[in-house]
């Protein structure tokens, strides 16, 4: 079944074309375009199909420049390129930026808050598209087209993990601000690594644990230095934000504009059937080529009595900024589909 809806989105790729346009409507243009990770990496897979859409559906009209790997800047920097026309789109994760997008950036922070990557997604663009989310995009200049998206996180381990017990003072690797207060809840030591830096943290014993998905973690070559793959569901996650310089995203054909739009919908289709397909290939065939052991949590229901309430969290953060009102707005959809996946 899996693997039939995968290439069912295949065939309908193959079948893409923007709504009411044609490819004379598409003028001549070519953009740059940042992004913070290589492009044969998985969390980069799905920003170069939305290039490739964006390409085919404007029958060669449209062109882009990319500069992969964090060449032209590093996660933290791309927001501020793209806001100032130094490059015209970038993908980086925006929870790495607390203080720039309180609001906007809660999509990446949030551990068990989103059952599945459509849900991720979903609820990430309802907060994008709220008045006060809208009103921080623009201090900065940028829109979002899309946010790509992740199979439910797990841990990555250079031990076994079993048992609360086993989870205490275990070094996991955490960055931002509400990652490692998730972590700390259970007695872990978060550690603030750059995403280069893990494979050589777990090699080394700097960290014992990476917290991405499984699929995520073979595509960075983790299984080598980290072989213990730990089952405990941490919930899906939006990954990267697809943004755009706003003044000049606006300008814009309309046509231009709704080609991008439909193209961002059209891979995140893909991306779904892709990763329902992956999460249990990984599992069942990847990890046993890789010499991975996928370990059993044996205590997860100890694990949600534990939990944080994070939205909560977050919100009585943003509160005490003086954004309590802006928060509620957000939290409101964050509950509404964290109660998908803890309920």
């Amino acid at each position: 079944m899996q693997l039939r809806k995968f290439l069912a989105a295949a065939v309908a790729a193959l079948a893409f074309a923007p709504t009411g346009a044609l490819a004379e409507d598409y003028p001549k243009m070519s953009f740059t375009y940042a992004h913070m990770i290589g492009p044969t990496h998985a969390l980069a897979k799905f920003d170069n199909r939305w290039i490739e859409l964006v390409e085919e559906g404007s029958d060669g009209q449209i062109t882009f420049e990319v500069f992969w790997s964090g060449s032209m800047g590093g996660p933290t920097e791309i927001p501020d390129l793209v806001g100032s026309g130094a490059v015209d789109f970038g993908s980086t994760a925006l929870g790495y930026l607390p203080s720039q997008f309180p609001l906007a950036g809660v999509v990446g922070q949030m551990q068990r808050t989103f059952a599945t990557p459509p849900d991720a997604r979903s609820a990430s663009m309802k907060i994008f598209s709220l008045p006060p989310v809208q009103e921080e995009l623009a201090r900065n200049n940028v829109t979002i087209l899309n946010t790509t998206t992740a199979n439910p996180y797990n841990l990555t381990c250079n031990k076994p993990l079993r048992t609360m017990a086993d989870l205490e003072g275990t070094r996991i690797r955490a960055n931002g601000k509400y990652p490692p207060a998730f972590f700390s809840a259970f007695g872990a030591s978060p550690q603030t690594v750059a995403f280069a830096e893990m494979y050589e943290g777990l090699e080394k014993g700097l960290i014992d644990c990476a917290w991405m998905s499984h699929d995520f973690a073979i595509s960075s070559n983790l299984n080598e230095v980290a072989p213990y793959a730990i089952d405990l569901n941490l919930g899906a996650v939006p990954a990267t934000q697809l943004l755009a310089n706003r003044q000049k995203f606006e300008s814009l054909p309309e046509a231009v504009q709704t080609l991008m739009h439909e193209a961002a919908e059209q891979s995140s289709q893909e991306e779904f059937a892709y990763l329902e397909e992956v999460f249990q290939t990984t599992i069942d065939e990847v990890m046993p080529e890789k010499s991975m052991e996928y370990v059993h949590f044996e205590e997860a229901e100890a694990f949600t009595e534990v939990e944080p309430d994070m939205p909560q969290m977050w919100a009585d953060d943003l509160a005490e900024m003086g954004l309590g009102d802006a928060a509620e707005q957000v939290k409101a959809v964050l509950d509404e589909y964290r109660a998908k996946l803890v309920n």
